[in-house]
């Protein structure tokens, strides 16, 4: 988009898309104007060999004109703003003003094949040109084309004609009157309607582009709500599937999830051949400490509980709560003894807590749990749980802090606390 010197003066500085395009639109235009010249250059050449050559003169002023239009397109590319473009156009305005001033003088003044040249100049050039502009490179046209009638109507330069219609014509004032002004008015007609037509066309690209602007503007805001939205529903989302299958106080798988898990898990040990240990955990005399110290330091118990669950299985193990202090512990590929070690890990982990206890109120409970292998002692959910659940109430009436394994008539060894080592001592 071509921008005045008075605006550019004002506006922001061309950016550079804006100026590559005020580019293209120059070599365009250019590139149509050798063209143009280059096909007069090529009629001169034909009405020569067919014996009506046009002046040499002319044919001069097309080789300047074809080598200006060069330099301009050359100068085109290396422009760095849209100023240095503006100045580079004006230079080929004043260089094609004296071409279409000579080519009018060489082919005869006020005939009507001379002025022509005027009107093509003004269609090139009043395209990119403001009305202002366009104004004073009309009025520079009418005085450069009065002025050449004026020297060849005095005789101060000779009289050049292409077709013959004699000098007398010339002498002839009301001829020189009519014609001049009829010839001003037809340009000033030419040049208004060039102006208004460019004048229209950038204000359609401005309108068209501002309002790609805007859309592209409207449909990035779109896209980043639309991306907000989707960011927001995803978290929702997950927080509500979090919801739906942990239990809120532990974080814990919470019951329905840790049976579905179970189910799953199982399904795939069956199929695989493979063994699995089904654990049920519970806290011995839990109720203890939620009768003196309160519910909320029960819930906190249970947290506690929960972290030593989590922190002495592996990452394909599943833990979750079935309901007030018991626990359902899934390993999958795992045998008595992997199952043996679990527990050993989670009764020390509870111990090396109980240990450094600083809450106020009763330590943290000791554990009972008990173990149901698969396939050896069930092989469906129900009676993988009922098994282990019977070794667990197994566990606590061995004392607690301690495990079971179904079918088992006793624990294997487990980890001596201090407070059951008290115990020991004061029934000795």
């Amino acid at each position: 988009m071509p921008v005045s010197p008075g605006d550019s003066a004002s506006a922001p500085q061309t950016t550079v898309d804006a100026l590559g395009e005020l580019k293209r639109q120059h070599k365009a235009f250019v590139s149509a104007r050798l063209v143009l010249v280059a096909l007069f250059a090529a009629l001169w050449f034909l009405l020569f060999a067919i014996g009506y050559p046009m002046p040499a003169g002319f044919m001069a002023v097309l080789i300047v004109e074809m080598v200006a239009l060069r330099g301009f397109m050359s100068l085109v590319g290396r422009a760095s703003t849209s100023r240095t473009l503006q100045h580079t156009h004006y230079a080929l305005l004043l260089v094609e003003l004296g071409c279409h001033t000579a080519m009018v003088y060489f082919l005869g003044g006020l005939s009507w094949l001379g002025p022509i040249a005027y009107v093509y100049a003004l269609m090139y050039a009043a395209v990119f040109l403001t009305w202002r502009q366009a104004a004073l490179f009309t009025s520079a046209v009418g005085v450069a084309y009065l002025i050449v009638v004026l020297l060849d109507g005095t005789g101060t330069i000779p009289h050049h004609w292409y077709l013959p219609q004699g000098p007398d014509r010339y002498r002839d004032m009301e001829f020189l009157v009519t014609t001049s002004v009829a010839f001003v008015g037809v340009l000033a007609t030419i040049t208004f309607w060039m102006v208004f037509i460019g004048n229209e066309l950038r204000r359609e690209k401005e309108i068209a582009l501002k309002a790609n602007a805007n859309l592209v503007s409207a449909q990035s805001e779109l896209r980043h709500l639309n991306e907000e939205l989707e960011q927001k529903v995803a978290l929702r989302t997950e927080a509500l599937v979090w919801r739906a299958e942990h239990d809120p106080l532990t974080g814990l798988l919470n019951r329905g999830t840790v049976t579905r898990r179970l189910q799953e898990l199982l399904t795939l040990e069956r199929r695989g051949g493979r063994p699995m240990a089904v654990i049920v955990a519970d806290a011995d005399n839990f109720k203890v400490c939620n009768d003196t110290a309160g519910h909320a330091y029960g819930d906190e118990v249970l947290r506690v509980i929960a972290e030593c669950l989590e922190g002495s299985g592996r990452e394909s193990d599943v833990a979750g709560r079935l309901g007030g202090d018991e626990f359902l512990i899934v390993l999958p590929d795992t045998g008595e003894r992997g199952a043996q070690r679990f527990c050993r890990r989670l009764l020390k982990r509870m111990q090396d807590v109980r240990s450094g206890w600083t809450l106020p109120g009763p330590s943290l409970p000791t554990m009972s749990l008990g173990v149901a292998l698969f396939p050896d002692q069930g092989s469906d959910i129900d009676e993988l749980v009922r098994v282990a659940d019977h070794a667990m109430y197994r566990a606590k009436a061995d004392g607690g802090d301690g495990v079971a394994f179904g079918g088992a008539e006793s624990s294997f060894p487990r980890p001596v606390s201090p407070a059951r080592r008290r115990d020991v001592r004061a029934r000795g």
